[in-house]
């Protein structure tokens, strides 16, 4: 019943917004950001939109409210608009850490890693951020490609802070695959433990890499748990042979 009540309130605010005094609006425009982020976390865009831009409507400084529209056009494909908003929240709250990590988790998927770098650095070394180590993981991933340098060096202070990071441990393996060092590319993998949570990349990874060190029998056996457990993935496609 309250979730109810409150967004019936939400509805009659809005509705007499002209003799609301500044304060109230302030506080609508934060219920409608909490509503309008809960859509858009449940994938529900369309109604995410129309909550946070109603909150907009009566707070255009909210930083959530702006966080929020420029993670919906991210996933709606419209990353002129997303970044538009994403710097606008910045601007408004230019010392939020989980702030500057999504944006530079937007700028990395537009290929944008020299820029996307410096707002994930920032974001794990603010004490206030629960979780450096996914923001360097971020950042090394993001450079991962383009300079593999950068990309270690973030990779290896995210596992100084959480020596058990998978996600780092991961992005590791891959890096070391990329340079053909399978010795590491199989201790990293050990580390990460691939018997549970394993994906297509890193069991398709796995299987390669045994592969080169002569253990021919577990490459087999990383292969058929790929093609076993990820069957329509672009690694298994790739160890399917074509029937022409």
């Amino acid at each position: 019943m309250r979730g109810i009540v409150l967004i019936l309130s939400v509805t009659l605010l809005a509705a007499c917004g002209s003799t609301m005094t500044r304060a109230e609006k302030q506080d609508a425009a934060r219920i409608n950001a909490q509503l309008g982020l809960s859509y858009a976390q449940r994938g529900q865009f369309a109604a995410a939109l129309d909550k946070l831009k109603r909150a907009l409507s009566q707070d255009d400084e909210l930083a959530p409210a702006h966080a929020g529209i420029a993670y919906v056009y991210q996933n709606l494909d419209d990353p002129q608009r997303a970044e538009i908003h994403y710097r606008k929240a910045l601007g408004f709250s230019p010392d939020d850490p989980a702030l500057k990590n999504n944006f530079g988790v937007f700028l990395c998927s537009r290929n944008r890693s020299y820029e996307a770098e410096p707002y994930f650095l920032e974001a794990a070394k603010d004490a206030r951020y629960a979780t450096p180590a996914a923001a360097l993981t971020n950042a090394g991933r993001c450079m991962l490609g383009v300079n593999a340098e950068r990309a270690e060096r973030h990779l290896r202070r995210a596992l100084q802070i959480d020596p058990a990071y998978r996600d780092a441990l991961g992005q590791m393996a891959r890096l070391s695959f990329d340079q053909g060092d399978y010795l590491r590319t199989r201790a990293f993998l050990q580390r990460y433990d691939l018997s549970t949570g394993a994906t297509p990349e890193l069991l398709f990874i796995a299987a390669r890499a045994e592969a080169a060190l002569g253990d021919v029998a577990a490459s087999n056996a990383l292969e058929q748990r790929l093609l076993l457990e990820f069957p329509e993935s672009e690694q298994a496609v790739q160890l399917t042979p074509d029937p022409s």
